[in-house]
């Protein structure tokens, strides 16, 4: 497409009008003073979405007339009263408006609107589906296969003759409103608002079944239709005087979800003997070879819910330097939505899903408590010591739930029991951290802490950690500094259970292997270390190095993850040769190792004590480099420039590459698999060039450069009902649409005009 020249030319010319027509009434208006920037242009070719749209997930560049930024600032000249407006993206789905008014000292009252987009494919993710209301409908199924045809094949052709491609994004506004009052030197109060509105459509992160047992499921891709209202509300109020401060605070949260249930057709069934010929039966077992099973499966979406707090915060001023400082809050957190069905099957004898005692919703209550108390004294000049305590109770009051053999999904075989029981837990810190200060130029830091973690459902009721290490400040030269530290910590799991009856009841029956361990559970050593330098050589040159090292140990996970490591070099530079010129680069490269065991076995009874030739082990990395290149020169005056310009320039590249490689496992030949890597890259190039037409008049030109590219190796979910994916795999996915991972090339380059007042 052609520059849009006459629209980038109109633009300007209203500006221009604009501007000439406030310039003088702007400056000064009668007692108030005002000043501010006005940006407008265009952006001149159109930017199509589909060919950059992984470019675009967070932009917006549908609009050609852009306007970047709009500032305003009054004030009255006596300096009492202020209005501030700022505006970013100003008619672009990114856009964000802030306006601030007050009285100095006395009265600020903030308001915020901003709006985020996701835009995870437009015109690439391709669907059978039609929604409405949350109901996923199907026009049509597909036919019985074909006598002698590949499996899945009939899926195939119906998926390709019936998707349809959709607009799969979210746009979320938010609102902010903060209002501080303080009608005298000792009184604050204070209120604020903040309000979440996503809207649009997601990908979901479950998993839509069809199938009689795990191992058999055919999964459904598909969409969320998403809209939410979150209100966030706060008051308080606050008396200090005399170095003595004490605040009172009540936050409260409230969640709404428009959407509650999802349900959807089943595409794997093509037509019942007991239905007429198109229509559906609900049947009690599952069988796609006869077209027999669920019409449609169900899933619940998050639940309303409502949250309060309680805050109560002091702090005072005692002799010798000293300060103390605390908090104390509590909570009332409640959901009681109702238990919801997970299918919609009437032939299953056990669909609804109720609770033993005839219990239908949850009853949700926690009530959390917090405390924190600071101590930080520096009683002599060199010496200062600083005290942290904290605890944070986790009290779940909700009742535990117990399911009684019902009906999972399609088959009457897939009954199951479970026991739901309320998590609770607590945790309790300890943090001292002295600091001495040796010389002008030696300054040497200890911290040191003590954790407790009390649970009631977890592998291990109770954990202790502690950590503890140096750290080293030292600039013996103007042109020198050093700093580097270490830290060592350890985490016991005594008692580590996770076959406990309760925790078998939670996840309905079955044995965990009593040789796993849970990294997150599990007895682990962890050591970190970092180490930074700076260095002036000479006048306006820097330079600096930068390292950190963290090792994780697992000594008692022979099942699990063993150990973890990441550690990610730096350095870098800064030259400024001249006032008004600066040039930068850094590079930084990092890596992360893991490490783990596990077993195939078939059996609760195999272990890898009696079936050692089942064992494997994995064994992966995930790294990536950066560099980071720029400029900013404020351009001198010459016989071509005849007015002050400006020149920014900045370019990115960054590679990223993870490797999973698996060995063992010689009972099941072909279970350890090494997988291809996967990966991207990169490269992104910013250029702005301002150049001052009049005083207080500049005209700017930009341009991006945005490169894509990508190894990645991903899987078609639709597969799932095509045993041969390279004979009958479907070319649409509605995950993202599986085209918007392939590497592109972004250009887009705008001309704006600014004025400054």
């Amino acid at each position: 497409m052609k520059p849009n020249w006459l629209l980038l030319g109109g633009g300007s010319i209203v500006l221009l009008v604009l501007m000439r027509t406030c310039a003088a009434a702007q400056v000064d208006v009668g007692s108030w003073r005002a000043e501010g920037t006005v940006e407008a242009g265009a952006i001149p070719q159109s930017v199509p979405y589909n060919d950059v749209a992984k470019y675009q997930e967070y932009r917006d560049l549908a609009q050609q007339f852009i306007v970047p930024q709009i500032r305003l600032l009054m004030g009255d000249k006596e300096e009492n009263y202020y209005v501030r407006f700022d505006a970013v993206n100003a008619s672009q789905k990114n856009q964000m408006f802030t306006l601030r008014v007050g009285d100095y000292g006395k009265l600020d009252i903030q308001a915020q609107w901003l709006e985020i987009p996701h835009n995870f494919s437009d015109g690439v993710a391709r669907t059978p589906y039609n929604e409405s209301g949350g109901d996923f409908m199907l026009s049509s199924r597909p036919p019985k296969p074909t006598t002698g045809a590949p499996a899945g094949a009939n899926v195939k052709s119906w998926v390709n003759s019936t998707a349809q491609p959709f607009d799969m994004s979210l746009l979320e506004g938010v609102a902010n409103v903060n209002i501080r009052y303080t009608p005298t030197p000792s009184w604050t109060l204070n209120a604020s608002l903040n309000y979440q509105n996503p809207t649009g459509q997601q990908p979901f992160g479950g998993s839509f079944l069809f199938g009689p047992s795990p191992g058999t499921y055919n999964i459904n891709e598909l969409w969320v239709p998403t809209q939410y209202h979150t209100y966030n509300f706060g008051t308080g109020v606050e008396y200090a005087n005399n170095g003595w401060m004490l605040g009172l605070q009540y936050q409260g949260s409230f969640f709404q979800d428009v959407y509650d249930t999802l349900t959807w057709d089943n595409p794997d069934v093509w037509g019942n003997p007991a239905g007429a010929p198109g229509t559906c039966t609900n049947s009690a077992t599952y069988s796609p070879s006869t077209g027999k099973g669920p019409c449609q499966g169900r899933a619940s979406m998050y639940p309303d819910n409502q949250a309060h707090n309680f805050i109560v915060t002091g702090a005072g001023a005692l002799p010798y330097n000293t300060r103390i400082m605390g908090s104390a809050e509590y909570g009332f957190w409640l959901q009681d939505s109702p238990f919801i069905p997970l299918t919609t099957n009437t032939a299953l004898p056990h669909q609804s899903l109720q609770s033993v005692g005839s219990r239908n919703s949850l009853a949700g209550d926690v009530r959390p408590f917090f405390a924190n108390f600071t101590f930080d004294s520096n009683p002599i000049e060199p010496l200062d010591f600083r005290a942290t305590y904290s605890y944070f109770d986790y009290d779940n009051v909700s009742p535990a739930i117990s399911f009684n053999k019902v009906g999972s999904l399609n088959d009457t075989a897939s009954t199951w029991s479970a026991t739901a029981y309320p998590y609770s837990f607590s945790k309790q810190d300890i943090i001292l951290e002295p600091t001495y200060r040796f010389t002008d130029t030696l300054a040497a830091h200890f911290t040191g802490r003590l954790s407790t973690l009390h649970n009631g459902g977890l592998m291990v009721l109770q954990q202790n950690e502690s950590a503890y290490g140096p750290a080293l400040d030292w600039s013996p030269y103007p042109w020198l500094i050093f700093r580097a530290d270490y830290q060592h910590a350890h985490r016991d799991s005594p008692g580590y259970d996770n076959n406990r009856s309760s925790l078998v009841a939670q996840s309905g029956g079955g044995d965990e292997l009593e040789d796993l361990r849970r990294f997150n559970e599990a007895t682990v050593d962890v050591n970190q270390t970092s180490v930074y330098a700076q260095v002036l050589p000479v006048d306006k040159v820097a330079l600096f190095a930068g390292f950190s090292y963290d090792d994780y140990n697992y000594p008692d996970s022979d099942i699990g993850l063993r150990h973890s490591s990441s550690y990610a070099p730096s350095l870098g530079a800064s030259y400024e040769p001249l006032e008004g010129m600066h040039f930068f680069g850094d590079y930084s490269w990092q890596a992360y190792d893991w490490t783990l065991t596990s077993i195939q076995r078939t059996a609760d009874t195999q272990t890898p004590q009696n079936l050692p030739k089942a064992v494997w082990n994995g064994n992966g990395r995930n790294q990536g480099n950066n560099i980071d290149l720029g400029l900013d020169i404020a351009v001198p005056r010459n016989q071509i420039l005849i007015q002050p310009s400006h020149l920014k320039l900045q370019y990115t590249y960054t590679v990223g590459n993870s490797s999973i490689h698996n060995t063992g496992d010689t009972q099941n030949p072909g279970q350890a698999t090494i997988y291809p890597d996967a990966g991207t890259v990169q490269q992104e190039l910013q250029l702005r060039y301002e150049y001052e037409l009049r005083k207080g008049f500049s005209i700017n030109i930009g341009y991006y450069y945005n490169h894509f590219g990508t190894h990645d190796f991903s899987a078609d979910n639709l597969n799932n009902f095509m045993p041969t994916p390279k004979a009958t795999s479907s070319s649409f996915s509605t995950f993202l649409g599986n085209r918007v991972w392939q590497p592109y090339d972004a250009n887009v380059a705008y001309i704006t005009l600014q004025y400054k007042f």
